[in-house]
């Protein structure tokens, strides 16, 4: 959850994050929505260079929370319990998203490194799937970030960003109920950096790829494995992460 706009060169971290998340699917005008929350946890040793000299500190706190919510538009509807067990995926399945990251984290204003961002984040996204067949699945996303002013930036500065976009390819494969992996490809551009009102040269070009796989357990316990990492970075992160999650799915009883 490491604000990307930092201006520091050279950033290496030792990131490790518990995230805690909730998710909820509902009806809106008779179309499958969900409302998801996250919440991280971090505890972090960072080192790079600011101002060519070298620098290195330790953080440990929370980040910002996320909260999203999301709409399918063409496709997906929503099912009860017997209708989804039995129900074929559609063909093609069409939703947009807004996400909101809430400056709730730790952030210290004499600091110029923060587990959170001071600022508020919206996410506006679009996202279509394409079932080539019961196995093989085509997704794609264009993503748009805009950001809010920190006013208390490091040592008094105010920092602003321009909108980041974002676009990603997703290649999934069902290997049987329950077991699924896919591979995945993002690109990174604009979102440079505004410093007391002087337009910084570090708009992003950066693209990043990454792999996942999901283990059902049993009927509502699962594990999932991601690998990200950089193939090519102008400005911005660029770590390779490792991520290891549980998950817990549930249905309401039946209404009587």
């Amino acid at each position: 959850m490491l604000d990307s706009s930092l201006p520091i060169e050279d950033l290496t971290a030792d990131l490790n994050n518990i995230i805690v998340a909730y998710a909820r699917s509902f009806k809106v005008f008779n179309r499958l929505a969900k409302f998801d929350a996250i919440v991280p946890y971090s505890i972090a040793d960072f080192s790079g260079l600011y101002s060519n000299i070298d620098t290195s500190t330790f953080r440990n706190g929370f980040g910002d929370p996320l909260f999203r919510v999301s709409l399918i538009l063409i496709g997906a509807k929503p099912y009860n319990i017997a209708e989804f067990s039995r129900h074929s995926p559609e063909k093609f399945n069409l939703g947009i998203s807004f996400r909101v990251r809430a400056p709730m984290g730790q952030y210290f204003n004499d600091k110029l490194i923060n587990l959170g961002a001071n600022r508020w984040a919206f996410k506006v996204a679009a996202a279509g799937s394409y079932t080539v067949n019961r196995r093989f699945i085509i997704e794609g996303q264009l993503i748009s970030w805009f950001f809010t002013e920190n006013k208390s930036f490091y040592n008094g500065n105010s920092l602003a960003q321009k909108p980041l976009l974002t676009s990603q390819l997703h290649f999934s494969y069902i290997f049987k109920p329950g077991i699924w992996a896919a591979a995945s490809v993002g690109i990174n551009f604009l979102g440079s950096t505004i410093l007391n009102g002087v337009e910084r040269d570090d708009e992003q070009n950066n693209t990043r790829f990454g792999f996942v796989i999901a283990y059902r357990i049993k009927q509502h316990h699962a594990l999932k494995l991601a690998f990200t990492s950089g193939m090519s970075t102008r400005y911005g992160a660029n770590f390779t992460t490792i991520l290891l999650a549980y998950q817990f799915m549930w249905f309401d009883k039946p209404k009587n």
